[in-house]
């Protein structure tokens, strides 16, 4: 009795789905998130029942330049690093009001690096199984 109560808990594990969608501040990236929340879990119910919806946000290095010529203090890295987490913040609170919406609950999941790199690697690390982006049309993701 009990291994089948675990093998139903298993299947339930496994029938989850993992929807990321990765948002920056373009139109693009939040027409994206729109339409996963319309038309990807309002499609199928399945997936409705049982998901992790995760936004997915990928910052650029904060870029401390320096050398003889140019030195930034502490004081203007710490600028720097705040102004880049209020503009996630903006970001994602964009795109939680989007899903807000539709009803839709969202986990962010928030990384540091080149996007075209990241996105990947998030999507592998999450175990996406729908990958969901907006085109700012400079071709496909390599």
């Amino acid at each position: 009795m009990e291994e089948r109560e675990e093998e139903q808990e298993n299947e339930e594990e496994k029938r989850v789905i993992n929807v990321v969608v990765a948002v920056d501040a373009s139109e693009e990236s939040m027409n994206a998130c729109e339409w996963a929340c319309r038309n990807l879990l309002a499609a199928n119910t399945n997936i409705r029942q049982a998901y992790n919806f995760i936004l997915l946000h990928v910052q650029a290095p904060v870029c401390v330049s320096s050398g003889p010529a140019y030195i930034l203090s502490n004081e203007v890295v710490h600028i720097l690093q705040n102004d880049q987490v209020r503009t996630t913040q903006k970001i994602l609170k964009r795109a939680r009001a989007i899903c807000n919406r539709y009803n839709v609950e969202a986990h962010s999941y928030v990384v540091t690096g080149k996007p075209k790199e990241k996105i990947c690697e998030a999507a592998h690390k999450l175990g996406a199984q729908f990958l969901v982006m907006g085109s700012h049309d400079h071709g496909p993701l390599i």
